[in-house]
């Protein structure tokens, strides 16, 4: 195929493909090393040690059930291979957040033609840097898969529409296709991404069928019935794509066919829990609950965002109209997102990292056309901004991504546990490591210890995680009946000297996590 005008635009920046390819590739590398650094540092959420029962009961017994309060099966199924592959620990458990975290960044190549090379490069290099996409991305959770699988459909929706007369369409198509099953098949805020693009795609449709129909002068019917005509070559390769997400998401949630489960009542039992969460508003709070995390942590992105949607928005005429359906789309994307997750009352910091994307990829847009150089058959051609602008923007932008990289730095490696971060929402306590080497020193084997966790609530997570290989180790709403146990661990407000002689048990108190403070009740003679 010849390249499009719009290809020309985006090579067109003074900037070699050895350099793009390099300095992209460069990012990648850079986004690895910082999702991967001591990625086992940081004590397990107690969410990270539920998902984590759930893949141990899958990969120890085949056992899984969806169930929509702890999300869907992908997660699950893959981290149970890589710990039958690598191993069962802290790290390899939060190695496939990593993995679709630096893949994520990876997707930003296949929007080249809309974004330009410097647009590419600065939306990567944002992203890879972000303190929330880094942090979550350590997290052992569905997040940053939906978000690689919602950047990988609109890259392979966007490239199927400009391959849509050649036979390179069909890799975009399956991309598009699996990405959205893979979706659907992580976590439930899926159906609010197909709720954005497929309102969008409507939207756009009933334009162009009704801005067609005053153009042509034609009567409805005809109309309709030319744009049906123009569709139908297409539609087996749409069925076969529907056949095919299908198939993923019923591989998923019957756990590779071993569960009866209908792709009407995974939808179903989705669609209710998640409403009756809102109703309720289980973990609600107010609409701008997202804006002070934005601005703590996403200076940049959230700076240079809003003035990328504002000028997109603005610039209808830009590049002569080329790829102004993708800005509009992008800008469509960023607001959406941003008043959807407002408005749902199920705050919770994760749920930034999908107004962070958009926000991001307009940045970077932006930056990429205000530093970029750009050349007409040669030669330089007139700057967009003025010089003092230019330097203006980049104080503002030297300044702004200093504070985000030392944010970054501080909440994933030194402050990943500190109860006052924004991002740390309910996150266990150091405290933990030094309980487990207590534990681990005591005088008995993980087979032969008896340990009793006490707690009303049942909120003892992620304490069965740490005490995964103590056999003997049992959980409880109330004290047992009997004393045969070695060490007991109970919350701080009771006193179990009543019922203990004081003289053969030795105590030691630690926080769990933010407001909640136990007690370990242990047996003099299991120190060594």
């Amino acid at each position: 195929m010849q390249q499009s005008p719009d290809n020309e635009n985006a090579d067109s920046q003074g900037l070699p493909d050895k350099n793009y390819w390099l300095y992209g590739l460069l990012i990648v590398l850079f986004a690895l090393i910082l999702r991967l650094f001591e990625l086992g540092e940081r004590v397990f959420h107690h969410d990270e040690s539920v998902h984590s029962s759930f893949t141990l009961k899958l990969l120890e017994n085949g056992e899984y059930s969806y169930d929509p309060a702890y999300h869907g099966p992908f997660l699950f199924h893959t981290t149970a291979a890589v710990f039958h592959f690598l191993g069962i620990n802290d790290a390899t458990a939060r190695l496939i957040p990593v993995f679709f975290g630096v893949t994520t960044i990876l997707v930003l190549f296949l929007l080249k033609k809309e974004l330009g090379k410097r647009g590419v490069l600065w939306s990567m290099f944002l992203l890879a840097f972000s303190p929330s996409m880094v942090y979550f991305s350590r997290f052992f959770r569905n997040d940053m898969i939906i978000i690689f699988c919602t950047l990988a459909a609109v890259a392979g929706a966007f490239r199927y529409l400009d391959n849509i007369h050649s036979p390179k369409r069909y890799p975009y198509l399956i991309l598009t296709a699996s990405s959205l099953a893979i979706a659907v098949s992580s976590k439930e805020n899926a159906y609010l991404i197909l709720l954005i693009f497929g309102a969008y795609a409507g939207l756009g449709l009933l334009y162009r069928v009704y801005s067609d129909w005053k153009k042509e002068n034609l009567g409805l019917q005809k109309t309709l019935l030319r744009k049906t005509s123009a569709v139908l070559p297409y539609l087996p390769e749409i069925i076969l794509s529907v056949a095919l997400s299908i198939f993923i998401i019923l591989f998923f949630y019957s756990s590779v066919f071993r569960n009866d489960i209908s792709l009407i009542s995974i939808v179903e039992r989705a669609f209710n829990h998640w409403m009756a969460m809102h109703r309720i508003e289980r973990i609600g709070g107010p609409f701008y609950y997202y804006i002070p995390i934005l601005f703590r942590y996403e200076i940049p992105i959230i700076l240079f965002g809003t003035a990328g949607f504002f000028h997109f928005l603005r610039n209808k005429g830009r590049n002569n109209g080329q790829n102004y359906s993708f800005f509009l789309f992008l800008c469509y994307w960023a607001l959406t997102s941003l008043l959807l997750y407002s408005y749902l009352q199920e705050k919770v910091p994760w749920l930034v990292v999908h107004i962070v994307l958009p926000f991001g990829v307009l940045a970077g847009a932006l930056l990429g056309e205000t530093f970029s150089r750009n050349t007409e058959n040669g030669q330089p051609k007139e700057a967009n901004y003025s010089n003092k602008n230019r330097i203006l923007l980049a104080g503002i932008l030297v300044l702004t991504l200093l504070v985000s990289m030392g944010q970054c730095i501080s909440v994933n490696y030194y402050r990943s546990m500190e109860p006052s971060e924004l991002m740390t929402y309910t996150q266990a306590s150091p405290d933990i490591r030094e309980l487990m080497e207590k534990i681990e020193a005591f005088d008995g084997s993980p087979e032969t210890l008896r340990i009793y966790v006490i707690d009303p609530s049942k909120l003892y997570w992620p304490l069965p995680w740490y005490l995964r290989d103590y056999e003997k180790a049992a959980y409880s709403s109330k004290p047992p009946a009997s004393s045969k146990y070695d060490a007991i661990i109970v919350p701080i407000s009771y006193d179990m000297y009543r019922e203990l002689p004081e003289e053969e048990y030795s105590s030691y108190n630690f926080t769990l996590r933010p407001g909640r403070d136990f007690t370990l009740y242990y047996k003099n003679n299991l120190e060594k």
